[in-house]
């Protein structure tokens, strides 16, 4: 939720000391935001995720508005702080999701703690276009210089919070993780030059807890040959 907040751009209703002619605001134009009161007496500013969510505050009226992200509702509201504006509240007639000043100070951090604490989740699948000259160049790489690599699986990836999919080349290796640290970096290196702009290549190490379903049912594109000799 807190991911997904902040990435949203949200509807705050407002008032214009001018009219708005064909969507520009005329210059020294004073804005002016509206706010509503908790049975505390505290003031919030609105803010509303779509048309349909402000139409349930606003009913019939046509209100004006403008599209702020939650850093820019903070300095909103820390610059009103003589009015004593406590915070945000999303959806305030739905939803309902009130945020405090220092609630929105804090977010960036409590996200940054949160992503540490809670591994990334995954969507994982085949390649809807196999990178065949990518893997051929990986296969050779592994058999002359990279013999500890038992198997390898090529995966697409999109991560959560994110839009753009990427490759997971997963590897299943003898020795120790430490030995990632000087493996991976090389692997990554040849693969390089068959990565098409735009694209990204992530390498993990197979083990029991990560993608297990999805490798027990999908071939690896390379397995290392069973013998002393190639």
């Amino acid at each position: 939720m807190i991911s997904t907040l902040m990435r949203a751009r949200f509807l705050s209703p407002v008032i214009f000391s001018e009219p708005v002619i064909d969507g520009q605001v005329p210059k020294g134009t004073q804005i002016q935001q509206y706010v509503i009161n908790n049975p505390q007496g505290d003031r919030f500013f609105l803010a509303f995720t779509d048309d349909e969510a402000m139409k349930k505050w606003a009913k019939e009226e046509k209100r004006d508005f403008v599209l702020l992200n939650l850093a820019e509702c903070l300095a909103l509201i820390k610059h009103a702080d003589a009015d004593k504006i406590k915070g945000l509240v999303v959806n305030p007639f739905s939803h309902n999701v009130t945020l405090t000043t220092e609630m929105l100070e804090g977010l960036p951090k409590r996200l940054q703690a949160l992503r540490k604490a809670v591994p990334p989740r995954f969507l994982l699948g085949r390649p809807k276009n196999e990178p065949v000259e990518m893997e051929e160049a990986l296969q050779k790489f592994f058999k002359k210089k990279q013999k500890e690599v038992q198997e390898a699986w090529m995966l697409m990836a999109l991560r959560e919070g994110t839009k753009k999919p990427r490759y997971m080349l997963v590897i299943d290796y003898e020795g120790e993780p430490e030995d990632a640290k000087t493996m991976f970096p090389a692997i990554a290196e040849e693969a390089k030059p068959y990565l098409k702009e735009g694209d990204g290549l992530d390498i993990v190490r197979r083990n029991e807890k990560f993608a297990e379903d999805i490798l027990q049912k999908t071939e690896p594109f390379y397995r290392k040959k069973a013998g002393l000799l190639w």
